[in-house]
């Protein structure tokens, strides 16, 4: 049997897909990848991952409902409200034998735990539903943030402090349910402003 992906590498290249979403976007525009639309963000994250070596497969706006059938799931009873069953993931790592292995969600711009309230407690439930049984083994929430200078404190300051405050209040949402770990690349300083790639890995506390 194939040796799994390990996680750090998934979630690596997650960050890669961001930086180079922003990398481009400046170079087409002029502008940062704020003003991009998120959909922009799910295909970066989207090539990068299927470019690392290993067995899988990676589908996008993946209906919820279906992908809690495929890994084996749902069983008897109704699906959390949170899992949003009606909906779409916006992307859905698979493992090679074509069992959903993650949840991946992505948001631009955001500057506080309740921009990503509802993706944290949507994988949570996610991964709690029949989790002996299930496929899921980790979720995460993938998102850039960029802020400017202000009259107390830089640009950089600021994101540091902000993406610290998002991992403090998820670790707290979700304490009950799945540990939280905190990933991210180093801060990047133009001029005013700065901005950042960053992401939270969700799975059940073992």
């Amino acid at each position: 049997m194939p040796a799994q992906i390990p996680v750090d590498t998934i979630i690596s290249k997650i960050l890669d897909g961001i930086v180079q979403a922003q990398k481009d976007y400046v170079e087409w525009s002029g502008d940062w990848l704020w003003n991009a639309p998120e959909y922009m963000l799910n295909i970066y994250i989207a090539q990068k991952i299927v470019k690392i070596d290993g067995a899988k497969y990676l589908t996008l706006e993946n209906s919820a409902k279906s992908a809690m059938d495929d890994a084996g799931a749902v069983g008897k009873g109704k699906l959390h409200s949170n899992i949003r069953a009606n909906g779409r993931f916006d992307a859905l790592l698979w493992w090679g034998g074509y069992k959903p292995r993650a949840v991946i969600e992505v948001k631009n711009q955001i500057r506080n735990v309740n921009n990503i309230k509802d993706d944290l407690l949507r994988i949570s439930k996610v991964l709690q539903r029949k989790s002996e049984d299930s496929s899921f083994q980790f979720g995460v929430v993938a998102y850039y943030t960029s802020c400017r200078d202000n009259k107390k404190f830089t640009a950089k300051e600021l994101l540091e402090k902000r993406i610290d405050n998002i991992f403090i209040d998820a670790v707290d949402l979700l304490k009950d349910e799945c540990e939280v770990i905190p990933y991210s690349k180093s801060i990047r300083v133009e001029d005013d402003s700065a901005w950042i790639a960053a992401a939270l890995l969700v799975k059940i506390v073992q």
